[in-house]
């Protein structure tokens, strides 16, 4: 569960605030400025040989994920950019301190976001400080950004923060992004990212079965815990919102969550797990931030299985459904829930 982080994908697009929209701009700006070729990066005897391995692996997870599992072929990745920073950017969720209510923003292309980033810690600490002025007091959540997309309307380079961990991360966050370049439904970012969690998740395996076989079994018990995370997400905001009526009782939930988790793990699959360190202190922005990104992945394994585990079948499925008009206007998962009960997957 150590690659929590490593999964969340980030959009920045232009908010209606001009000093926002400027500042995102020329934060941009000074990263693009900063981009070599891969190539003239892989030529380097200065550069270390892990980068250049890491590196090799996201161009061969790219082809991967075009000819393999039919995802939109970009220009992305023909740079590279060395950051001074573990992460690229910085984002800022928040939410009302007692109620499971998320604030968001509005964003032209991409619809509501509930997120703001930025591209240096300080101005997302200065934001967050400022927000937490406003009275009633909201929960806000701070959390470094390894990667993002901008969903094929530009090249995006890649990024050192994108590169860290193993092989099976690395495909991951690839496919991860290549998918929301693919896919994208407007207003509906916790099925984006959950339906784009889910093909990186599966696609790391299959890239793996192509390329290490030797691999797959351990990474097979990797991806089974993001799965089992994303359950406990799930159940932890059923039981916060059954159990949590004041904020003496959210106290005492938070207090505990560390013990909830370690009791559901053990449940799931008879392991001892336990929640990792820089989850401890949550409130209920970041449990809602994570639970744009992880939850039950039911109605994609029921389609998946329908396409006999076949990943490129089942994104050409979903691609067919978002292009219906009308069809992903509102609540995407309730209406692939009715679909996978009267179709059959696409050939």
């Amino acid at each position: 569960m150590a690659l929590l982080v490593l999964l969340i994908p980030l959009f920045l697009s232009a908010c209606s605030s001009t000093a926002y929209l400027v500042d995102a701009g020329v934060g941009q700006w000074k990263l693009f400025n900063r981009e070599r070729p891969v190539q003239e990066v892989l030529a380097s005897p200065y550069t270390p040989k892990a980068t250049k391995d890491a590196i090799l692996t996201v161009m061969n997870a790219k082809k991967f994920a075009v000819e393999g599992l039919g995802l939109k072929a970009t220009k992305n990745y023909s740079s590279y950019v060395q950051l001074d920073a573990e992460f690229v950017s910085w984002a800022v969720s928040a939410s009302d301190a007692l109620k499971l209510e998320e604030k968001k923003w509005k964003f032209p292309i991409v619809g509501e976001i509930p997120y703001l980033g930025f591209f240096q810690k300080e101005k997302a600490e200065k934001f967050a400080n400022k927000m937490a002025e406003a009275n009633p007091k909201p929960d806000i959540w701070i959390r470094g950004v390894p990667a993002f997309s901008s969903l094929g309307w530009f090249s995006d380079p890649l990024y050192s923060s994108m590169i860290i961990g193993g092989e099976r991360d690395i495909a991951d966050v690839v496919i991860h992004e290549s998918l929301h370049a693919t896919i994208w439904v407007g207003d509906s970012v916790d099925f984006n990212e959950k339906l784009a969690n889910f093909v990186g998740l599966e696609g790391s395996l299959r890239y793996l079965q192509q390329n290490h076989p030797e691999e797959v079994n351990k990474a097979k018990k990797l991806v089974a815990g993001e799965k089992i995370f994303g359950l406990f997400i799930r159940d932890a905001i059923n039981r916060y919102k059954a159990e949590v009526k004041n904020m003496a009782d959210k106290e005492n939930f938070y207090a505990h969550l560390a013990d909830y988790y370690s009791d559901f793990f053990h449940k799931q699959n008879g392991d001892a797990e336990k929640l990792p360190a820089k989850f401890l202190h949550w409130n209920n922005a970041a449990l809602l931030a994570y639970a744009n990104y992880y939850s039950d992945y039911g109605v994609f394994e029921e389609m998946l299985a329908k396409c006999n585990s076949d990943l490129a079948r089942f994104v050409r499925w979903i691609e067919r459904i978002r292009n219906e008009p009308g069809r992903f206007e509102s609540a995407p998962e309730e209406s692939l829930r009715e679909r996978v009960k009267i179709e059959s997957c696409v050939n």
